[in-house]
């Protein structure tokens, strides 16, 4: 392991170095210091304690493209005063308690093309919180005396080899090696390899296309403090074919044979599926793409949208899918899309808590995940709208436990003049389960927030923030229940 360990580490680092070679560089870098008052930092209404907690973030924004490596970075650690405090809160329970005085958060991309049309070496890293009970209050917020924060590192590397065989034929193979580690033990420690084979023709170059894909994972979890060590494996082998109709217009389909193991409650676990769809792309601006299809879980509906204009950008999906919580709470293994214009999220204001992962299950075995997201962006002469929801329901396969995770947020923004601005979140979330060890606090939450700040530019390249913020919860459990107001102030620095 350590072998591996070492060959990976160099493949890593020769991505970034030779990523860091890009020609076409942009650089953000700043550093941010300030604090916030709540009246009830322990997030429960039987256990109000007021506190000031005092805080200090650096961060840096790096993106590089070149003619033969890309890198993407966006990274920040904030340090709280409240982490190595006395403060102790009702309502923690042993195991699934845990206070961070700092909270990272990392997303990396990278890539490097070693051999000319032939190798490119990928690498990418992901670091960020995400609450142990998905149910009981903090875990969204950075700071909180309830101990519910976990952070999640993860990292992959990997190699793809990619070759025009024929005139419109191509090959490509992949493989990719992750490592995942959590700072709470019930969460442990995992490994994944995994391979993809693509070989098949180019849809650019004829109006009908095919080919054959295969692909296997096998992913591998140390015991934990509630379970042993266990192998989860996927393969699945699959016949694809596209036929361009018009220039805008395309229908395709596949049909294919899986085989996984994994522990399951549900009498078949793999076999044949199918999926039929279409593609709509009329310009550069618009593209939807609607479909379904049929596996051993049931139906897989799906739906891509993006539209982009001068003023307006709107996204939005539908899947319904086989996942693992160890990507959920990785935000889909850690990658992200660099040329996203959402990225690094929507509606992003001064003070926020750094991102993190999805909520899911605190097991580590498979899930089906239904997931619905909408995003959309308008942006006037001096007023930013955002609106953001998501919507995941989720099943775990081992036992039938079912979770539901959804959320709404509005974000508006304006400049009232040249170094002030006035932001506004108006915002709603809802978690619900039923089935064993959804959480050990409780089940059902729902609540909603809101905010209200500023934002002065002091000097040059200083910038003042204060904010106040309001968050109502009710819970199934009489403990999860609480009322805050928060006063956020910070005074960030750009170099």
């Amino acid at each position: 392991m350590k072998l591996r360990q070492f060959i990976f580490s160099g493949i890593f680092g020769s991505v970034l170095a030779q990523a860091a070679i890009a020609a076409d560089w942009q650089r953000e870098a700043g550093v941010s210091v300030g604090g916030y008052y709540s009246d009830n930092v322990c997030l429960a209404n039987r256990d109000k304690e007021s506190k000031w907690v005092t805080t200090a973030r650096p961060d840096l924004t790096l993106r590089g493209q070149g003619a033969r490596g890309n890198l993407s970075l966006r990274a920040a650690a904030e340090y709280n005063s409240l982490g190595n405090s006395s403060t102790r809160c009702f309502g923690g329970q042993p195991g699934l308690t845990n206070r961070e005085a700092v909270v990272p958060s990392l997303r990396f991309v990278g890539d490097y093309e070693a051999l000319r049309n032939w190798l490119t070496l990928e690498a990418d890293a992901f670091a960020g919180r995400n609450a142990i009970d998905p149910f009981a209050p903090g875990g969204r917020d950075n700071v909180s005396g309830r101990e519910n924060t976990n952070i999640t590192y993860s990292y992959s590397v990997g190699a793809v080899i990619q070759r025009r065989l024929l005139r419109n034929t191509d090959l490509r193979l992949r493989y990719r090696y992750n490592e995942q580690f959590n700072a709470v033990d019930v969460f442990g420690d995992s490994a994944e390899d995994r391979v993809e084979f693509d070989l098949g023709t180019d849809p650019a170059a004829s109006r009908l296309s095919a080919g054959v894909r295969a692909r296997y994972s096998e992913v591998r979890y140390e015991g934990t403090e509630i379970s042993p060590p266990f192998d989860n494996e996927l393969a699945s082998a699959e016949v694809w074919t596209a036929l361009q109709l018009t220039r805008s217009w395309q229908v395709n389909g596949l049909v294919g044979e899986e085989w996984n193991e994994f522990t399951s409650a549900l009498d078949d676990i793999d076999g044949s599926y199918w999926d039929v769809g279409i593609r709509w792309a009329p310009n550069d601006r618009i593209e939807v793409g609607v479909g379904t299809g049929e596996r051993f879980f049931g139906s897989t509906p799906r739906l891509n949208l993006s539209y982009r204009h001068k003023r307006s950008e709107l996204s939005a999906t539908y899947t319904r899918t086989l996942t693992f919580p160890r990507n959920l709470r990785a935000d889909d293994d850690g990658t992200f899309d660099p040329d996203d214009p959402f990225e690094p999220g929507p509606g992003e204001l001064p003070g926020d808590p750094l991102p993190g992962g999805r909520p899911t299950f605190i097991g580590n075995t498979p899930i089906l995940d239904e997931r619905f997201t909408l995003r959309y962006r308008f942006v006037a002469r001096r007023t930013t709208i955002v609106l953001s929801g998501s919507d995941s329901q989720q099943e775990r396969t081992e036992d039938g436990g079912e979770a539901r995770f959804s959320s709404t947020d509005l974000t508006l923004s304006r400049n009232l003049s040249r170094q002030l601005t006035a932001n506004l979140r108006l915002g709603w979330y809802e978690r619900d389960g039923e089935g064993g060890n959804i959480g050990q606090f409780g089940e059902d939450t729902r609540g909603w927030r809101a905010r209200l700040g500023f934002s002065r530019e002091v000097g040059v390249d200083t910038t003042f923030s204060l904010s106040y913020r309001f968050v109502s919860q009710e819970s199934d459990f009489a403990l999860n229940d609480y009322d805050e107001n928060r006063i956020t102030f910070t005074v960030r620095h750009g170099f």
